[in-house]
């Protein structure tokens, strides 16, 4: 199921039952990683069919647990410039089936982190119905651990909240239809890298 309120904590990793302590997954620094989606747990539970639109990556220090200004945006794709849905990276990890790789950023101190992966349904968010959460933006994320390994030095970079930076779409459209593909701003700061087509 998919998060529709964005002033919930659930936002953060979807589930009430992902814990940090769940068993990590090795990776060293500067190597790709591949994240598989299950094909159940994509599909809308409100539309039947597979969510459109942008995906998005966040570390954060594990034993921040995911609250306050702890997350860094490594990674996003929104689409490929094109307006329709075969363009967004949704539509590459179904052509791909279910999976997405990218890096992980090669400079960062090594240790325990959670990521953050997310996919974001925009088919019904340019309208800004909470009152039953059927329309909005909804948002697929989920958490896993991960243990870095590396030589690196570098913090995470421009921390934030993923409430405070999802908050102001409460009250007002996530993705405005028919605005051109290259102006849409997924919430949060730039990341360490960016999708290419």
């Amino acid at each position: 199921m998919p998060v529709v309120d964005v002033q919930s904590t659930d936002l953060i990793c979807r589930t009430h039952d992902m814990t940090y302590k769940a068993e990590p997954f090795a990776i060293e620094a500067g190597q790709d990683i591949r994240i598989t989606w299950s094909k159940e747990k994509m599909t809308s539970p409100y539309t039947g069919i597979d969510p459109v639109g942008p995906c998005v990556f966040w570390l954060s220090p594990l034993e921040k647990k995911g609250v306050g200004k702890v997350w860094s945006k490594i990674h996003e794709y929104t689409n490929d410039g094109g307006e329709d849905a075969a363009n967004w990276c949704s539509a590459k990890i179904v052509n791909s089936k279910n999976y997405y790789d990218f890096t992980i950023p090669g400079e960062i101190i090594p240790g325990k982190y959670l990521l953050r992966t997310e996919i974001i349904d925009i088919i019904s968010a340019g309208k800004t119905n909470y009152d039953d959460f059927t329309m909005g933006p909804h948002f697929y994320s989920n958490c896993l651990v991960l243990d870095i390994t590396g030589n690196g030095t570098a913090p995470l970079k421009n921390p934030v909240s993923i409430i405070d930076v999802y908050k102001p779409y409460y009250k007002k459209p996530f993705y405005v239809e028919g605005t051109k593909n290259n102006l849409f701003k997924l919430p949060g700061p730039a990341p360490y890298t960016t999708g290419k087509p």
